[in-house]
């Protein structure tokens, strides 16, 4: 069993961000956006010399986006690299990214979705913790949740996470390395050299966009690889289903669909927590320690220094 990571420091006012773009190529308005809501906060910030651009569905290929990804992991400036955007791609780099230079480094990463392929990857090549929330193009977004969950982030105040509304569908308390991500990239990782072992892990997972018959088909085949046969625990996020007009009947409850796939593993398991594809996602410091508590509907995570 892998022991915890440490979290990252906090960030402060001053502090040099590096914006990275390994997947899909970022929206410029967007992008724009985020970047001038990071200098208004008071950081310095310095873009990948290839993220503004466009090859195909992504800004550069794949040497030039890793490229841009090992400078700013080699660079004592930067201390901490902000994803641009999701989408996909990020998978694509990981046998090209400098992994000693990454867990030499100390810098904070932050990024979600498709950024989960190069935390797993982290989390296995180096042991470094990557704080699972939100990508630059969404932060710079006028909408106050996207604000707020901006702020708690840099703060560091999400160190516990609430689940009032959430649904426990199996009872417990369980402690372990919190791992996770994007339910379908992570799937994806499964017999590579990318994947880190779930033994012991509290297992974070969110989607969007999926029927439930493809989440089905994701968490049987999560299930059926072993992965799951020493988890600790599961917690998951917001699973937004696809536009209406797009949904494949006959459908089936997600809940049941969970219940049935998850319900027998004897561990807790915690459903519709406030982390994903939502506005104002709290943010999750995978590779941390975590504890997963259905009596205090709490997921506690490990505070970062400075706090």
């Amino acid at each position: 069993m892998t022991p915890p990571t440490e979290p990252p420091p906090l960030l402060k006012r001053g502090d040099t961000i590096g914006v990275v773009a390994p997947g899909f190529a970022p929206a410029p308005a967007a992008l724009r956006s985020g970047i001038r809501f990071l200098t208004k906060a008071g950081y310095t910030v310095r873009v990948g010399d290839h993220v503004g651009g466009l090859e195909g569905y992504f800004p550069a290929d794949d040497g030039d986006r890793a490229d841009d990804l090992n400078t700013m992991v080699r660079d004592p400036e930067v201390k901490a690299i902000w994803f641009a955007r999701g989408g996909y791609g990020s998978a694509r780099i990981l046998p090209l990214v400098d992994w000693a230079a990454l867990r030499r480094s100390g810098k904070t990463f932050i990024g979600y979705s498709d950024i989960t392929a190069l935390a797993m990857a982290a989390l296995r090549k180096s042991g470094t913790t990557w704080l699972y929330g939100p990508v630059v193009t969404e932060i710079g977004l006028q909408q106050s949740h996207h604000k707020a969950g901006f702020g708690r982030l840099l703060r560091g105040k999400d160190d516990q996470l609430k689940f009032r509304k959430g649904q426990v569908l199996v009872s417990g308390k369980a402690c372990g390395r919190l791992l996770g991500g994007n339910l379908t990239v992570l799937v994806h990782l499964l017999g590579t050299r990318w994947m880190p072992s779930l033994d012991g892990a509290i297992l974070a997972l969110e989607d969007v966009g999926e029927e439930t018959y493809r989440l089905d088909r994701a968490l049987t085949h999560l299930r059926m690889s072993g992965a799951l046969d020493r988890i600790a625990g599961i917690c998951l996020g917001r699973f937004n289903p696809p536009p209406a007009r797009r949904r494949f009947p006959p459908d089936r409850s997600l809940e049941s669909m969970l219940q049935d796939l998850l319900g027998d593993l004897n561990v807790p398991v915690v459903h519709d927590l406030p982390f994903g594809h939502i506005p104002g996602k709290r943010v999750l410091p995978l590779g941390c320690a975590a504890t997963l508590d259905t009596v205090t509907r709490s997921l506690g995570l490990s505070p970062r220094p400075g706090n």
